[in-house]
């Protein structure tokens, strides 16, 4: 029988698949000059700016202005600009699986933060996951550390996303729209924050031409529908489901930069993602159940 999605399920898998796109634009736009600080600060402002008629027709929106969501904020959004630089910085490949070994911190981080016991699954997560960041870090030394500012940018916007979807989750009271705003909010204080680590090159004020706006308010749209998609699916889905929905990001990624990326894509490379895709699997698949309709709280 054919699978059928809701609407809320088809609003995560299509987000999940257009964050798997967002390399092509940071890519596109670096060898052009505008490196991906200013393309994620522009984004960021452009967002906010787009959310503005959200937060004076909505007042609950402007939940996202607590210390608490600032700080959920902090995080989701420093992950959203660490992952933007680790692009510009390694391999693409090596930024969307280090991105994504978030199962592993999830694991790490429920365990001392929540106090969530050790399953099976979760063991089995950790381990797959871990057994991907060897194959895919070790190389010729056998060595699984980063090599380069890249790939530990995309280690830190993994461990960030991850602690910061757990508070999402703690504060499911809280309108999806808020965690949005507290993202965007959150984000530009943390992409000005970056911007000035003394290991960061930001590179010149960038001259953005008409394609470049172009491309910045293009993203910056899509990045309000994708994460205003993501938080209202999650929220009328099981979290298994969700899980496996979002991992259309993955599919895009790894898919795209094959093809286009220029990079090698060998064995090794294939090993290492389906360890780390498989650690995702398994964190999600004992939760996987039917659809939940409930509604937001």
């Amino acid at each position: 029988m054919p699978v059928r999605l809701t609407g809320p399920e088809v609003a995560i898998a299509v987000s999940g698949a257009l964050w798997g796109l967002y390399w092509i634009p940071v890519r596109y736009l670096e060898a052009r000059g505008v490196g991906a600080v200013w393309l994620t600060l522009g984004v960021f402002v452009a967002g906010l700016a787009l959310l503005v008629p959200v937060l004076v027709r909505w007042p609950g929106a402007r939940a996202a202005f607590t210390p608490r969501m600032l700080a959920t904020g902090f995080l989701t959004g420093g992950a959203f600009i660490l992952y933007s630089i680790s692009i510009a910085l390694t391999e693409v490949l090596n930024a969307i699986l280090l991105f994504y070994l978030s199962p592993v911190w999830a694991t790490v981080l429920g365990r001392f933060v929540l106090g969530e016991r050790f399953t099976g699954a979760r063991v089995a997560a950790l381990v797959l996951g871990l057994g991907g960041l060897w194959v895919v870090l070790g190389g010729e030394t056998g060595v699984p550390l980063p090599r380069n500012l890249g790939d530990w940018f995309a280690l830190a916007a993994g461990a960030a996303w991850a602690l910061g979807t757990i508070r999402v989750h703690q504060d499911t009271a809280i309108p999806p729209v808020a965690h949005v705003t507290s993202l965007f909010v959150g984000g530009t204080a943390a992409t000005l924050l970056v911007s000035l680590l003394p290991f960061v090159d930001a590179g010149p004020v960038p001259v953005f031409t008409a394609v470049p706006v172009a491309i910045v308010l293009g993203v910056a749209a899509l990045s309000v529908a994708s994460a205003l998609g993501i938080l209202w699916g999650v929220r009328l889905v099981s979290p298994g489901r969700a899980g496996l929905l979002m991992m259309m990001e993955v599919v895009t990624g790894l898919a795209s930069a094959a093809a286009f990326a220029g990079e090698p894509f060998g064995v090794v490379q294939v090993v290492g993602s389906a360890l780390i895709v498989a650690a995702a699997l398994v964190e999600v698949l004992p939760a996987t159940g039917p659809s939940v309709s409930r509604r937001p709280g």
